[in-house]
Formats: C-alpha cells, sequence, structure tokens
C-alpha cells in the first residue's frame, strides 16, 4: 500500500493579496513526497474558488472567534464537519496541517481534533506560521495534533516518508514518554538537493483559484542578523546556505516551462550578498529574459548595497521592498539594525533610479520611540523621499520566539497576562486602519510614558500622527506592495489604483471581483 499524504490549509478569510498566491513550501513538500514514490495532495483553502464556496458567514465568524468560544455558527459547524469528513474519505496516513495566525488558526485545529475522532490512527503534524511561533503552546492547547514542525521543515518531511520516528526528526516539539520533547534545532542544509516544487492541478488542487506569482528562493532562508522583533532566526535559523545559481535558474526555467510561470517573488528576507546580481546574471547569459518575466522580493540595505540594480532591471526585476524600520539612530541601535545613513540613501537612490519600484518599510512606534526620534526619521525620510516609490508602514508588534518576547523590560514592553491566550488567534490586518484593529496584548514606552501608562489608543494616536506627515505632507502612496506592483503589470493596471481595488475589495469580502482579477490574469498568461 502506498502511503497517503495529505498537505491541507484553511484559511477561512483573504486579508491581502499574498494570502491567494501558490505556496512554495506546500508544493516542494509535494516534490519530496513524490519522488519518494508517495501520494500527496494538496488542499490550499487559500484560493478564491474555494474561499467562494464556503457560507459568506464564515469570513465574519473566523475573525470574530476568540480561541475558547463556544458561540459558533451553525455554519460554521456545518463546514468543520464537511471538511473533516471529506479528509477522513482520503483514507490518509499523514496530514501536513498548515497554521496560519489569526483568521483559521481556531477553525484548523478543531478540525484535527475532529479529524482524529474520525481517524484515531492518522498522524497530524503542524506546520507553517503557527507552529513557528506558539510551538509547545499548541501542543497544549491541541493534545490531538501529533507534533509541531517549526522552520521549513523539508528534511523532516524526508524522515517521515522514509519511516523515522517523529522524535528522531529534527526540528520538532512532540510528546514523548508523556512528556513534551524537543528534538534537535538543524538548519536546512540540503537546499539545493530538494525537488523542485510541484503545482501541477492532479497535486495542487484549485491552484487556478491563486493569483500566478510564483515563489522562488535564493537560501534556506536563514538570516544572520538578531533583530530583537524578529522571529525567523528561531525558526530557520542563523546560518545562510545560499542556492547554487545555476540551480536557482534550472528551477526558474522549470517553473517556466512547466507551468507558464512569467511571474516571480523572491521569498528570501535576506538574500545571500550578490545573490540578486548573480541570479540576474544567469538569466541574461541563459536569455531567460527573452520570455518577458518579472520579478519582486526583498532586499537588504546592507547585504545588497552591492547589488548592480541596472542589471536587476534588465533581468526583469520590477520592484523591491527594504526594511529601513526607523532613520533615528537611537532607534536603530535599539533594533540592532544600524545602517549608515549615507550608504542607506545611496543605495535607495541607485534602485530607484535603475526603474525598480522602490519600497520602505518602518515600523512606528517602535518601543521607546520619543517625540524627538520620530522627528529625526521624518527629516530624513524627507531627504530619502525622491527615491521612494512606496512606503509601507505599521507599528511594533511583540512576537513569540523574539527577544522582544523573552526579554519586555530590557526593551521598555508589557506583556499583557493573556499574550499567550490571545496572540494566536489575533488577526493582523494589514490592509485597515489600525484603530479598527482588536487592541494589541502588550505595550510599551511610547513619547514619555512608561508602558504600563500607555494604552492601544496612545500607540493609535502615534502612529496616525506620523502616517499623516508621511501621506500628507511628504505625499509618499503608502501600502502598495512589491507583489501588488508585480500584479498591476501583469493586469496592465496603475498600481497605486490596483491597490486601492485590493484594499477596497478585502476589506469588503468582494470575492468576485478578486475571482475576476484572478481569472483574467491567467487568461494574460
Amino acid at each position: 500500500m502506498v502511503e497517503r499524504f495529505l498537505v491541507y490549509n484553511f484559511l477561512g478569510r483573504a486579508n491581502d493579496l499574498s494570502d491567494l498566491i501558490p505556496n512554495e513550501r506546500f508544493a516542494v513538500i509535494a516534490g519530496i513526497l513524490k519522488s519518494l514514490g508517495k501520494y500527496v495532495e494538496i488542499r490550499d483553502g487559500a484560493n478564491i474558488y474555494t474561499l467562494l464556496s464556503y457560507p459568506p458567514a464564515i469570513a465574519q465568524e473566523v475573525e470574530r472567534l476568540e480561541f475558547y468560544d463556544t458561540d459558533q455558527s451553525k455554519e460554521y459547524l456545518d463546514l468543520l464537519e464537511k471538511e473533516a469528513q471529506s479528509i477522513a474519505r482520503g483514507d490518509f496516513d499523514v496530514i501536513f496541517l498548515n497554521l496560519w495566525r489569526g483568521p483559521g488558526f481556531k477553525f484548523s485545529v478543531e478540525l484535527a481534533r475532529r479529524v482524529k475522532e474520525l481517524v484515531p490512527d492518522i498522524a497530524i503534524y503542524a506546520i507553517g506560521q503557527g507552529a513557528d511561533r506558539i510551538r509547545e503552546g499548541l501542543l497544549k492547547i491541541a493534545p490531538h495534533i501529533d507534533a509541531v514542525m517549526y522552520g521549513l521543515g523539508y528534511e523532516g518531511v524526508e524522515l517521515i516518508a522514509r519511516g523515522s520516528a517523529i522524535y528522531e526528526v529534527p526540528n520538532v516539539i512532540c510528546f514523548y514518554e508523556g512528556k513534551i520533547k524537543f528534538t534537535h534545532q538543524k538548519v536546512l542544509s540540503n537546499i539545493n538537493s530538494l525537488p523542485f516544487p510541484l503545482y501541477g492541478e492532479d497535486i495542487y488542487q484549485n491552484i487556478r483559484g491563486k493569483f500566478p506569482i510564483y515563489p522562488i528562493a535564493l537560501s534556506n532562508e536563514a538570516c544572520p542578523f538578531a533583530c530583537p522583533f524578529c522571529m525567523r532566526p528561531a525558526s530557520y535559523g542563523i546560518d545562510v546556505v545560499a542556492k547554487d545559481i545555476p540551480r536557482a535558474v534550472d528551477e526558474l526555467e522549470y517553473l517556466i516551462k512547466e507551468y507558464n510561470a512569467r511571474y516571480f517573488r523572491i521569498v528570501d528576507s535576506t538574500p545571500p550578498f550578490m545573490a540578486l546580481t548573480r541570479f540576474a546574471e544567469e538569466i541574461m547569459n541563459r536569455g531567460l529574459y527573452k520570455y518577458g518575466l518579472h520579478f519582486s522580493g526583498f532586499s537588504r540595505l546592507d547585504v545588497n548595497s552591492s547589488d548592480d540594480f541596472e542589471l536587476l532591471r534588465k533581468a526583469g526585476v520590477e520592484a523591491l521592498f527594504f526594511g529601513i524600520e526607523t532613520l533615528d539612530d537611537n532607534m536603530q541601535q535599539s533594533i540592532k539594525k544600524v545602517h549608515p545613513y549615507d550608504n542607506l540613501k545611496n543605495t535607495l537612490r541607485r534602485c530607484h533610479e535603475a526603474g525598480i519600484f522602490t519600497i520602505g518599510s518602518f515600523i512606528f512606534p517602535l518601543p521607546g520611540e520619543t517625540e524627538e526620534s520620530m522627528a529625526n526619521t521624518l527629516a530624513r525620510l524627507r531627504e530619502i523621499r525622491p527615491y521612494l516609490d512606496s512606503v509601507l508602514l505599521q507599528p511594533a508588534g511583540v512576537y513569540p520566539m523574539t527577544e522582544w518576547r523573552f526579554k519586555p523590560e530590557e526593551y521598555g514592553i508589557k506583556m499583557h497576562p493573556d499574550y499567550d491566550e490571545v496572540f494566536p488567534v489575533y488577526p493582523v490586518k494589514y490592509i485597515l486602519p489600525i484603530r479598527y484593529w482588536r487592541p494589541f496584548p502588550f505595550t510599551y514606552d511610547l513619547m514619555g510614558k512608561p508602558a504600563e501608562e500607555v494604552k492601544y489608543e496612545d500607540i493609535v494616536n502615534a502612529f496616525e500622527r506620523f502616517c499623516g506627515v508621511v501621506s500628507q505632507e511628504l505625499g509618499l502612496p503608502i501600502g502598495v506592495q512589491d507583489y501588488d506592483v508585480l500584479a498591476a503589470i501583469l493586469l496592465n493596471e496603475e498600481h497605486s489604483r490596483f491597490t486601492k481595488q485590493l484594499i477596497n475589495a478585502f476589506v469588503k469580502v468582494d470575492y468576485p471581483f478578486l475571482k475576476e482579477i484572478i481569472e483574467t490574469a491567467h487568461s494574460r498568461l
């Protein structure tokens, strides 16, 4: 009998275009399992056809419910039972259950419980953002889940498929001899020998309901930096293993020819030194640019300041995202992300002048933010204004597995007692003004007030003051993401106008509009 594996993802409500892009992790897991002769299915509910199939009440319900709420609608309970029965009929041996933070988390955990009732012998392993963030906390609230797999988990998937016991697999948290066991952490090192991802409709169900921007990685996605607000090092490690550039471009060529892909997002938050330039060189040398390729991705002011942006543009790079966070020297020291200002300014200038849509990301307010630090950031932002095409603004968030979470007092942060219960289901909705968000389960020192005296309204007021200067005085577009730029190009739309249309659609849960643009995108390809 061939073992049967299911990669399952429930979203419940889409809040951003990135929710509706093909998922590389699912597709690589499928490639690994298929290469070992296993049966694999991807049921990724983050696609427009599945979302449209749900009763309208579901989108509201998944955001309303707290984790321990029992006031669930009939539509919610009926969908839960329908999904559980469908999985049980699939006769699967193993489920890799993707967990989102916020919407979908509660449903996914309850779904796992119901599937276990129907099929007691099935193995359920949690993967994804929720697994990365709450780790052993998940086993405490959901003991029916057999293990938590954090990080990319590719080596773990292979070992499981080859018959290894779960407690022998790296990057796993599981029950063993009545206790919670942490296996050894291992950085993904076989990045150059992984099978290519599988996006075929025979495996990746409803892939046509995804917007056709394909992810591609140039490394194992580890990060060598120690930003206290970021949990990537805890999940993926600090030892970066670069993908061989010829191998990366082999994968690109495979995606072009196998899936007619033309639009790509480079997913590394910290691309290895000169990796973007070498990737572009290989694309040009092979003549792949003739296919009319389009890329977006992350770039670092320190790592990528030497990149040849003009070459990147020739190879098809349309938009790059830079994590600036703050332009105040003291705040940079506080978050351990210090950029020499002249180098920062020069990097952004060269990127913008090469014709690449240049996006700067800012975190405001940061813990310990003052009127002076705000003024310093805005003063420098006025200087670099000519080199930015869009800015992304968000207030500081305290995530699990970060230094801010482990040592909040050192950063002037006060955690609420219910943080661990609230965080897994907290819906982060970047498209909405933050005054409509739920209050954070933490506060921090702000504008001379200690964290104990700071209310959520104080954070909102500081954030909105900052945004007002950026948008009204500086005239900078806010909220255009790098993948929004790609989508706008594919649909022949102006990016700012298109972004506003997307925001309107996600806020109003206008899935018919999203269906139209996704189907149009596929027809254009």
